[in-house]
């Protein structure tokens, strides 16, 4: 069971990293040129947000299998180990990246108007509708910052699960 745990955990991460690093290089550069129309940038901000939140439950649940296994109750296992402390930050590094997708994505659909938070936590972002009346560049504008500091904490998740997969002591 412990291995199929970490090929499901693998895979998400692989397929959420992929994401947010196609997204960071292709689309938010491409919606900024107006290489992009409105309706392809919906499309592609309501997919990353799916992503974002699918692998938000296969990561989690995954993980927290992992750690039971692992690192029984005794906290000094995860406390007192360089593995454990990685595992800690991979636990920070992960919500922190969840958490600033969803804020920004979120940030870009209310880019035309206020949208009532609960609202957006059922609907995404709207394929259909989206963001009316404003330009992908202004969409790009709001979202870069955002998909920038996205970008250097997955890379900072990708060095933390190499540690932690190459078994590298510090």
């Amino acid at each position: 069971m412990l291995t199929l745990s970490y090929v499901v955990h693998v895979a998400a991460a692989a397929f959420w990293t992929g994401a947010i690093l196609f997204y960071a290089y292709l689309v938010v550069p491409a919606g900024g040129r107006s290489w992009l129309d409105r309706a392809a940038m919906n499309v592609l901000l309501d997919r990353l947000l799916r992503v974002t939140r699918w692998t938000g439950i296969a990561l989690p649940v995954t993980g927290f299998y992992q750690w039971w296994v692992l690192y029984p109750v005794d906290p000094g296992a995860l406390l007192g180990t360089t593995r454990g402390w990685l595992v800690l930050a991979m636990l920070s590094l992960w919500g922190a990246l969840n958490g600033l997708l969803e804020v920004g994505i979120y940030r870009m659909r209310t880019v035309g108007g206020s949208v009532d938070p609960v609202a957006y936590l059922a609907e995404g972002f709207l394929v259909d509708g989206g963001v009316d009346g404003v330009a992908t560049e202004r969409l790009a504008a709001v979202g870069r910052p955002y998909v920038l500091v996205s970008l250097a904490l997955t890379v900072g998740l990708l060095v933390d699960a190499a540690l932690l997969a190459g078994g590298v002591p510090l």
